[in-house]
């Protein structure tokens, strides 16, 4: 019989690996153009806030946005 982790374990490691094969297909069916878009915009601003997806040029920026935003 296998234990609560072992089956935690087993369906964690299924979701990752599920995460990673979007990923794959994703950047498979991306045409350059969409490719360069997407790496200008990571290399432009390549801080990204967890919560909300925004993206900043600079660490400082996004402390300050997370303090003003997301506030608790």
């Amino acid at each position: 019989m296998t234990s609560k982790d072992e089956l935690n374990n087993d369906a964690s490691m299924t979701s990752k690996d599920e995460l990673n094969n979007a990923a794959n297909e994703s950047s498979i069916m991306e045409s350059p153009e969409e490719k360069k878009r997407r790496f200008l915009i990571e290399f432009e601003n390549p801080f990204k806030c967890d919560k909300c997806n925004e993206r900043f040029k600079k660490k400082k920026y996004l402390r300050e946005h997370k303090g003003e935003v997301h506030a608790y």
